[in-house]
């Protein structure tokens, strides 16, 4: 295994062991939102250790991937204050009075409030795009990995995708619920990721290395073709020498 295999190997890793965090934050994202807040920093975490291994790999699925990922965060962030903004409006517009007519007073608001919604489905689009790349680009690279390896993870990132569809129905209560739990299961099988080895173990081992190199070959019971004592050659079979009688050992 080469250097730049172990090193891509290790940033899947951390990309898994980061994801497998983000699963667990999700699930406790229930209880408290603090945790959505770190769940949602460790994605982008997890993102650039993709984007570490793509220096290497340089493959255009990896990159669209995190491109539109992040564009798509960016987009649904904006629609999301957008749509607060606007709704804020609206609201008080119940509380202020205003000179001019109600459906101009109510027209910029609902301008908004639409903006809005739009900007947040095309961030749900472009997230969808992106891990739709994640999983092409496991399955085009299917060898790259063990065969348990890309099944979870092709599993994951089609679980993901569909998960971000439902959850952004969240006025329609059944969809969201179960848009969340294809999220928190597609998390999980991503992080199987970090299953992968970082320990560099060579296809050969030191002791198997030298016994292919003439070099470091030691036999202990070659035999002897010379006289240790006068350095007269000799018969292998000789146990003495015929020049000086001395011993061969």
């Amino acid at each position: 295994m080469s250097n730049i295999n172990i090193g891509i190997n290790k940033e899947f890793h951390d990309f898994g062991k980061y994801i497998q965090v983000v699963a667990i934050l999700t699930i406790v994202s229930i209880i408290t939102g603090m945790a959505g807040f770190v769940a949602m920093i460790l994605i982008f975490v997890a993102i650039k250790s993709l984007k570490r291994a793509n220096y290497a790999l340089n493959n255009p699925l990896l990159h669209n991937f995190r491109s539109k990922y992040i564009k798509g965060f960016i987009s649904r962030i904006c629609g999301m204050v957008v749509l607060i903004i606007g709704g804020v409006n609206i609201a008080l517009l119940f509380f202020i009075s205003s000179s001019l007519p109600i459906y101009i007073s109510l027209s910029v608001p609902i301008i908004l409030m639409i903006s809005g919604i739009v900007f947040i489905y095309v961030g749900v689009a472009a997230e969808m795009k992106a891990w739709k790349n994640l999983k092409l680009f496991f399955e085009n690279n299917f060898k790259m990995f063990p065969a348990n390896i890309s099944e979870e993870a092709i599993m994951g990132c089609d679980k993901l995708k569909k998960g971000t569809l439902l959850s952004s129905l969240w006025f329609l209560i059944v969809p969201a619920i179960i848009g969340f739990i294809y999220q928190i299961k597609g998390y999980f099988n991503l992080a199987i990721l970090n299953k992968l080895s970082t320990i560099d173990t060579p296809e050969l081992s030191e002791l198997q290395a030298n016994l292919h190199d003439p070099q470091q070959i030691i036999n202990p019971e070659r035999k002897i073709n010379f006289c240790p004592n006068c350095g007269a050659k000799v018969s292998e079979l000789a146990k003495f020498c015929a020049l000086c009688g001395s011993e061969i050992r």
